[in-house]
């Protein structure tokens, strides 16, 4: 299988690490549930490509052992979820179906909100186990593990969460590894992709002497900083997003908090010098007037 050789093959041990624990994961999940039961969400994100071809991988290392993971790209039959927005980037739909043609995966195209669709889904359906693209940083993350039951008030299935623990850096260098296509977007620097509504270039990413040019997503050089493209700000002409609003104004405000910070820091340590004076010369005082009274 491709991908178990790219990784097993290349250098990075943190890697490495990650894909063991990921596709440890998805094989325990298909150990739990069978293939009817579980469902894969994919939305066409850097997140959701990594976690289908771990699941490719997870599949067939669970299917037929690790020393002869080897299979059609074709007999993939994990049920495949896709929530089509009419928000979305023309580009993530074209990807989405494209990269369903290719794995031939049973995609089913819900028209719906997530909570509306999934209710729907879950009433046809025999799914017990969803497998989701969730990482730490991610707003939906809080309170996740790789195996956490869904919310109240939400229908009943269980969230499975390969990639929960792995970074931005890691998402880059499994794709780059194992040079799997990607959605285009993310070479013109978008690094982290909601609605056309919402979403930018991240202007850390931009070439300084080109008008709207920037480079790939891959070489942001801080992960944590992959969601400033993701900060909606109208512009005064009448509602478009505008390039400052993906990142610099993030690191202007940080700043700002920093000086804020550091400015009630030393006001609080110059009260603590103060109140130690005063200790300081009281005691004094009173040792003086003890020494007296001795003499």
């Amino acid at each position: 299988m491709e991908i178990d050789e790219a990784i097993r093959g290349c250098e990075d041990r943190r890697l490495q690490t990650k894909y063991n624990n990921a596709t440890y994961v998805i094989q325990r999940a298909l150990s739990l549930y069978s293939i009817e039961e579980v469902a894969f969400s994919f939305n066409g994100g850097k997140d959701s490509t990594v976690l289908l071809h771990l699941l490719r991988a997870g599949y067939f290392l669970h299917k037929t052992g690790q020393n002869s993971a080897n299979g059609d790209v074709k007999d993939f039959p994990i049920r495949t979820i896709y929530f089509e927005s009419p928000c979305a980037f023309p580009e993530i739909n074209s990807f989405t179906y494209d990269i369903a043609a290719t794995y031939g995966l049973q995609i089913d195209t819900i028209r719906l909100d997530f909570k509306s669709g999934l209710e729907t889904l879950l009433k046809d359906k025999p799914i017990r186990a969803i497998f989701l693209g969730v990482r730490i940083g991610d707003p939906t993350a809080v309170g996740q593990e790789q195996f956490s039951p869904s919310s109240p008030g939400w229908p009943p299935f269980m969230r499975v969460n390969p990639i929960l623990d792995w970074s931005y850096r890691d998402i880059w260098a499994f794709l780059l590894t194992c040079e799997m296509k990607y959605c285009s977007l993310y070479d013109q620097g978008y690094t982290s992709i909601g609605s056309i509504y919402d979403t930018v270039p991240n202007s850390l990413l931009s070439i300084s002497n080109k008008t709207n040019k920037f480079k790939p997503a891959y070489l942001l050089a801080d992960g944590r900083l992959e969601r400033a493209g993701r900060v909606k700000r109208k512009s005064s002409s009448g509602g478009q997003l505008t390039a400052d609003s993906n990142g610099l104004d993030l690191h202007k405000t940080a700043h700002s908090q920093h000086q804020s910070l550091l400015s009630g820091m030393r006001f609080c340590l110059a009260l603590l010098r103060i109140s130690w004076d005063h200790i300081y010369v009281g005691s004094c005082i009173q040792l003086v007037g003890l020494c007296c009274n001795i003499l």
